[in-house]
């Protein structure tokens, strides 16, 4: 088999190139970094709307694309939870833990998969957590409703599977805030077993 060229930060060029351009469209973390911190305190029915409106705004100044179709998808589909969701908070030892299971196993049999939404640049600042860690950043999986998306359309990308619904979701990025919003965003979409590592990339290259 022919291993595709990774970057810098161990993702495959290709996807590495297709973050970048997407985070370059939405206008990078300004935009959405102001929406969560307005709204996004807790992500609720309510402030998922607020940050709705902000996102339509958003794409009336500019050109319309293929995302914005799936944002308005994935956006009506949070707005129609009213349930309160339950995410695990784990800390540097249980997430250790978790990365051996994969580690030892498979995503497969471990039944887990660890994505950080840190941004790109972060990742390359620091380095991946650990080769079995996927990576999407916080505000692409906001605009382009990434847990709504197909599984094929999320696989190319994202560049790795699209986890199923019986698996478990372990979040992590610099401190614990944007993975427990990236959580949220989950939850919103069917997601049920949900991990949230508290102490992110702080904590683990301490």
């Amino acid at each position: 088999a022919v291993i595709p060229p990774t970057s810098s930060t161990g993702i495959p060029v290709l996807q590495h190139s297709v973050i970048l351009k997407i985070m370059r469209s939405l206008t990078a973390r300004t935009f959405l970094a102001v929406a969560l911190a307005k709204h996004a305190r807790a992500f609720t029915p309510a402030s998922v709307s607020a940050v709705a409106k902000l996102s339509n705004t958003f794409y009336a100044a500019n050109s319309a694309s293929a995302a914005q179709s799936t944002t308005s998808i994935s956006t009506r589909r949070y707005m129609s939870s009213r349930e309160p969701i339950s995410v695990t908070q784990v800390g540097k030892e249980a997430f250790n833990e978790i990365l051996e299971d994969i580690e030892n196993s498979s995503r497969e049999e471990s039944g887990y998969v660890i994505i950080d939404v840190r941004n790109t640049d972060e990742i390359i600042d620091t380095g991946k957590l650990a080769d079995v860690v996927e990576t999407l950043p916080l505000p692409v999986i906001a605009q382009m409703g990434a847990f709504n998306m197909e599984e094929d359309d999320f696989e190319e990308a994202f560049g790795f599977a699209k986890p199923a619904l019986d698996e478990t979701i372990v979040f992590t990025c610099k401190a614990g805030i944007r993975s427990m919003q990236a959580a949220q965003l989950a939850s919103m979409a069917g997601y049920t077993n949900l991990v949230n590592y508290t102490g992110g990339s702080i904590d683990w290259f301490r």
